[in-house]
Order: C-alpha cells, then sequence, then structure tokens
C-alpha cells in the first residue's frame, strides 16, 4: 500500500510553491531587471560609504571645520552614509533574493526593512537640506546677527530633536496605521517638504542678489567680510538642492506616469528611478568638495599627512594676512 502522504506535499512547502510560481509569473519580476539594479547600486553604495564617512572625519579632525554650517552638512552626510551602509544593500539583497525559489518568499521581511530605511533616509535628506536652507537664508538676511546667535551645541541639539520626530514618525508608520492612510500622510509630507524647499530656495537666490548690488557700493567692512563668507556656504546649498532635483525628477514622473496609467510595466521604471535617488548620496560629497577649498586641503591633511607643518603654518599665517577663515568651508 503505497504512502498518501507523499501525494500532497506539506503546508509549507505548499505557500512556498505557490508564492514562488506567483512572483516567478508576475509581470514586475524580470531577473535582467534585478542584475542591473545591482550592478548600478553596488559601485555607488560603496562610494557613498567610503566619501561620506572621508567628509564626516575631516570635519571631526579639524577643528576649524566644527561651525553650524558644517555640523549640518554633517547631518546631511551622516544620511547619505545610512543610504550607502543600509539602504543600497538591503535593496540590493532584497533585489538578489528574488532570484532563487528557496528565498524567494522570505524576502518580504528583507524588502520591508530596505522599504523603512528608504523612507527614514530619502524623509531624513529632505528634512535636512530643509533646515539647512532655512540656517542659510538667515545667514545671509543677517550674517553678524546669525553669527552672535546661532552656536553648534544649539545646532547639534536642533538636529537630534529633527531627527526623534521623524524616526517616530517613520515608527508609527508601521505600528498599523492601513496603506492607504500611509501613503496619503507620506506624500502630504514629501509634497509640503518640496514646495518649502523650493519657496526657500528662491528666497536664498534673490537674497544673495539683493546683497551682491548692495555689496557693489559697500565698504570692505566685517558685515561685507561675513556676508560673503555666508553667500558662499548659500550657493553650495542651492547646488544640493539642484543635485536632488535631478536625481528625484525620474521617480516623480514614474510616480505620475503610474497614476495616470495605474501599469504595471511602471514598477519597473521605479526601481531603476529609486536607483538614480539613492545615488545622489554619493554626489553631495563631490559638492561639499569642489565647492570648498578648506575642506579639500583639510581632507588632505588628515588622510594624506604629508606636509603638515607647513600647512599649519601657512594656515595660521593667510587666515590672518587675506582675512579668510575656515568658517568660509561648506
Amino acid at each position: 500500500m503505497m504512502d498518501n502522504s507523499t501525494a500532497i506535499p506539506p503546508t509549507n512547502q505548499s505557500n512556498q510553491l505557490s508564492c514562488s510560481l506567483q512572483i516567478l509569473s508576475s509581470d514586475t519580476h524580470h531577473y535582467g531587471l534585478n542584475i542591473s539594479i545591482i550592478a548600478i547600486n553596488t559601485p555607488f553604495a560603496i562610494f557613498a560609504v567610503i566619501s561620506n564617512i572621508v567628509v564626516l572625519i575631516t570635519v571631526y579632525k579639524t577643528r576649524e571645520l566644527r561651525i553650524p554650517a558644517n555640523i549640518l552638512l554633517c547631518s546631511l552626510a551622516l544620511t547619505d552614509l545610512l543610504v550607502g551602509l543600509v539602504t543600497q544593500p538591503l535593496f540590493v539583497a532584497w533585489r538578489l533574493m528574488l532570484h532563487y525559489p528557496s528565498t524567494i518568499c522570505r524576502s518580504q521581511v528583507l524588502h520591508t526593512l530596505y522599504e523603512a530605511f528608504l523612507y527614514l533616509c530619502t524623509g531624513g535628506s529632505f528634512l535636512c537640506l530643509a533646515y539647512i536652507s532655512t540656517d542659510r537664508t538667515m545667514a545671509v538676511s543677517k550674517p553678524l546677527h546669525y553669527r552672535a546667535r546661532v552656536t553648534t551645541k544649539q545646532t547639534i541639539r536642533n538636529l537630534v530633536i529633527l531627527w526623534v520626530i521623524w524616526i517616530g514618525f517613520i515608527v508609527l508608520r508601521y505600528s498599523g496605521i492601513d496603506e492607504s492612510t500611509n501613503q496619503m500622510i507620506t506624500s502630504v509630507i514629501a509634497g509640503a517638504l518640496v514646495i518649502y524647499l523650493l519657496a526657500v530656495q528662491i528666497v536664498l537666490v534673490v537674497n544673495i542678489k539683493r546683497n551682491n548690488i548692495h555689496s557693489l557700493h559697500s565698504e570692505e567692512n566685517s558685515a561685507m567680510i561675513a556676508y560673503k563668507r555666508e553667500r558662499r556656504c548659500a550657493i553650495t546649498i542651492v547646488y544640493i538642492f539642484l543635485a536632488l532635483l535631478l536625481f528625484l525628477f525620474p521617480a516623480v514622473l514614474v510616480q505620475i506616469i503610474t497614476g495616470f496609467t495605474s501599469s504595471n510595466q511602471s514598477k519597473t521604471e521605479m526601481n531603476f528611478a529609486i536607483s538614480a535617488l539613492l545615488i545622489n548620496s554619493s554626489v553631495n560629497p563631490l559638492i561639499y568638495f569642489w565647492r570648498s577649498d578648506d575642506m579639500r586641503k583639510a581632507a588632505r591633511h588628515v588622510f594624506i599627512g604629508k606636509h603638515s607643518g607647513s600647512n599649519d603654518g601657512s594656515r595660521s599665517g593667510n587666515s590672518g594676512s587675506n582675512g579668510r577663515s575656515q568658517e568660509e568651508t561648506v
């Protein structure tokens, strides 16, 4: 007599087979897509980790760079570091698990983690950039008043409060609220942040242009020197915002197309759009070093260490001779 137990597979194996067949037959699952995403995100994740660590260590090791403007940049660099260290590896690992029937059903847990960190890091980047833009607008408008009132400790405290609030929102998002409500709240917050960032950048550029016109008829006093330093920091933030818009545009475009067409094919493009958004974390450190001579010199001093004695002497001499200070750094 044959054993009938062999005719019916166990429940968990049946569920796993059903799950595997369902995903493998889905239009959203493509092996070529997975390979492309892995190939794109892996090198950029490595570069994001290395470059943002260089930024953080450079500011930490260089006392002259520990000013409020650079502390804010370090907060953004820390967010970008988390993207390269956690979000992109989770993204790559999730897509890799979709290749194998033995792990394809368990990939949902990894996808949830990846999604949580994606919201955490992306939203954190927007919040940090909104705070930095507001800070730079105040600094350009009233440079002397800004330097007298804003301190490094105050900046760090405000950043901690901002991050605690955002982490609390992420935890609340996964605490049982239905998906439609989550999507609505996330869309409202994202839209409000984008509109606010656009408005602040416009105000910032207008203040820079207006003060440039006034400076043509002003003497080289302490207020004008402070303004020129803060202006350079502010222009750097404008470049960072433009880079964010550039890498965010594909995701916005795909989201709009999805809303009008409800096509499953757009989910494929969305994966590439998310990859483009994550690559932004590798671009920001390049902007920092491109815009800041002082940060480049400090990084060479920290990581290479050659001619350290002559550099230190020339640094102190230059600060007295030409009036520039490390506070010009961003």
